[in-house]
């Protein structure tokens, strides 16, 4: 086989899937992102290596407050993974505690949610939510978030032991 020419080898396994997860993650990620109409958000993943990954993104068109929001989004992730609970900021623009993890700025209008991911039982990481509106059923939301994490992945080999586990 060390013969072979490049392109007629088999890939290597370990290249293959070392970004299940990170595609997991992000699947998850812009499935929740359409499915509750929000504008963007993170995702923390525990990799097949061991190491601890972040990725965020916006929706095209919705507004990009991810930056600004930064501090808050993280500290919900963090929560989120340390609790393995979901946490929820129905309106961010009166809620004192987004205005101390901004160092006193006012926050956007919107809200935020963060759920554990979770695949048969076992937390793999966690993601968040922004949407540029407040919402009124914050319960609702994390529900939803909730019920979108734990969604099967078994399309993108979560079965396989370097998958999601």
């Amino acid at each position: 086989m060390d013969n072979l020419p490049r392109q007629a080898r088999p890939p290597d396994v370990g290249v293959q899937t070392s970004h299940v997860r990170e595609m997991a993650a992000n699947l998850l990620l812009g499935r929740a992102l359409h499915a509750l109409d929000a504008a963007g958000g993170m995702v923390v993943f525990w990799d097949a290596d061991g190491r601890w990954n972040k990725d965020s993104f916006t929706l095209p068109g919705r507004p990009d407050r991810l930056e600004q929001l930064a501090p808050v989004l993280e500290a919900l992730l963090e929560w989120t993974l340390y609790t393995e609970k979901p946490v929820a900021i129905h309106d961010l623009g009166r809620s004192r505690w987004s205005r101390h993890l901004l160092h006193g700025d006012d926050p956007p209008a919107g809200a935020a949610a963060a759920t554990p991911m979770a695949q048969r039982g076992a937390i793999w990481g966690a993601m968040v939510v922004y949407t540029a509106e407040p919402v009124i059923d914050s319960i609702g939301l994390l529900g939803q978030l909730a019920e979108l994490a734990t969604e099967q992945l078994s399309s993108l080999a979560s079965g396989r032991p370097e998958g999601v586990s």
